[in-house]
């Protein structure tokens, strides 16, 4: 079976604004000066990376509002959370901090962490046995760099959590009794209030934030489930009967939710993974998730960015190469994005992820006496260009200008001429408002000459975006 991941919670979105930068001159239509050829479309490749020794299945990540992550995981070793804050594009911790349980308990479930605004990191952990364990929250107002003593918010246990509205809304599996919500105001974390969700059993269980309220999740079996999902819409607190059941889906196994999307697994028949998004009383219809499947060493977890995009990732045996993490994107389920290799994830087998609203973030993965990792998600980046005119007698310029997508302060768009099947960059500048950018490009020896834009890449943010090939004429 699948066991859960943790639901994941979009926090804080990287401002992505332009800033002007003009190039002076103008540029000659030849290559016989241009060095560093490259062929093709080449990207950047970052690949996975350590975290941190870990030995515990279970950990989150969020992203403060200028991109850098917060990561909470487990340390089997020690019994203490780990929190990692890593600026966008490293591919390692800046710091590192240790929280620990009271005097004899032992942490478990899984730790949550969350940006609650600027700076503001709140960290939730579950304890046990000694004298009865607690649901503890640590808050740090220095980005997760320290952070204050623990308050103890009750006993419920924590295996899935998500910000909404200003609480901190959190359940745990219970394969017997039921399960229960707690919800916890960040600013005043004592004043904990319960609610019973509609299912006998929690065998899997998610919870998610939809327009200010709070979406629960379960599952009732560990063979043939039905998954449930239970709302409680937007008000002052989710107290005690403020849920109510909107969705059933019977022979699905819940795998996660984030914001509207709801993300499951058929038990039999084909086995499909499928979308499905909350549309504020219902859910809309089933969308099988392309290329991926269930079945056994399948692991997967979903996020929906601020945008409304929604990103599936997944690694499974069956898959080619086998256990690679992989992302599908898509806006409503109908259509899909390419499939986006993260690299190799044969060590997880529980992942979180956050993303921006350009769909760049980071996935972490953790797993049983395995080291936690983190998969950098990089954003797809486009690049338009053209030229104006495109015939120029010797001598004479053109102008090519584009626009590259999403817009970034200061980023530099590269031109490049093609010559021996390979590319040569022969001017830059920086895109201006609204991602434009222009070259002037003089003439100087007759023939075609064939011009393309760049806009590379930002560590950590987006792939290199290319503009289709343009020709030039020059004539005498």
């Amino acid at each position: 079976m699948f066991r859960m991941r943790r639901s994941t919670l979009t926090i804080g979105t990287a401002g992505l604004l332009c800033l002007f930068t003009a190039l002076g001159g103008a540029i000659v239509a030849s290559a016989s000066s241009a060095a560093g050829g490259v062929k093709g479309d080449p990207q950047p490749t970052p690949k996975p990376f350590v975290i941190g020794l870990s030995g515990y299945a279970g950990g989150t990540v969020a992203m403060e509002p200028n991109g850098t992550m917060v990561i909470a995981h487990g340390n089997t070793p020690t019994g203490q959370v780990v929190v990692c804050v890593a600026a966008r594009g490293s591919r390692k911790c800046s710091s590192t901090v240790t929280l620990t349980p009271d005097a004899g308990d032992a942490l478990t479930d899984v730790p949550q962490i969350f940006v609650t605004s600027a700076n503001h990191v709140d960290v939730l952990m579950g304890e046990c046995c000694n004298p009865g364990g607690a649901d503890l929250l640590w808050s740090s107002t220095n980005g997760g760099v320290s952070f204050g003593a623990p308050v103890n918010v009750g006993d419920l246990g924590v295996d899935v959590a998500a910000l909404v509205a200003g609480h901190i809304v959190f359940t745990a599996t219970d394969e017997g009794g039921g399960a229960e919500v707690e919800s916890v105001p960040v600013n005043a974390p004592l004043d904990e209030t319960t609610a019973d969700t509609p299912t006998t059993e929690a065998f899997d269980v998610a919870v998610a934030a939809y327009n200010g309220g709070s979406l629960v999740g379960t599952d009732d079996a560990a063979t043939d489930p039905t998954t449930h999902v239970a709302y409680a819409s937007a008000g002052p607190n989710f107290a005690s009967g403020k849920y109510k059941n909107v969705a059933n889906f019977p022979g699905e196994q819940l795998l996660a939710m984030s914001g509207a999307a709801l993300l499951t697994v058929q038990t039999s028949g084909a086995r499909n993974v499928e979308l499905r998004l909350f549309n504020g009383s219902g859910y809309g219809a089933a969308h099988a998730v392309p290329g991926f499947r269930g079945g056994a060493g399948s692991w997967y977890t979903v996020d929906q960015d601020p945008s409304g995009m929604v990103h599936v990732f997944g690694a499974r045996a069956g898959s080619a190469p086998a256990y690679e993490l992989f992302e599908r994107s898509t806006s409503s389920g109908a259509t899909w994005t390419g499939q986006v290799d993260l690299g190799n994830a044969i060590d997880s087998t529980m992942f979180d992820a956050v993303l921006d609203a350009n769909g760049s973030g980071m996935v972490v993965g953790t797993n049983v006496g395995e080291a936690a990792w983190g998969y950098p998600v990089l954003a797809a980046q486009r690049a338009t260009f053209g030229l104006m005119p495109s015939t120029i007698k010797k001598g004479h310029t053109t102008i090519g200008s584009g626009i590259a997508s999403p817009a970034q302060p200061g980023r530099t768009v590269r031109l490049q001429i093609a010559k021996g099947g390979l590319w040569y960059t022969v001017a830059s500048t920086h895109e201006v408002g609204g991602g434009k950018f222009s070259f002037t490009i003089k003439g100087t020896a007759t023939g075609t000459f064939y011009y393309r834009a760049v806009a590379t890449t930002q560590a950590g943010y987006v792939l290199n975006g290319y503009s289709a090939s343009r020709a030039l004429k020059v004539t005498s």
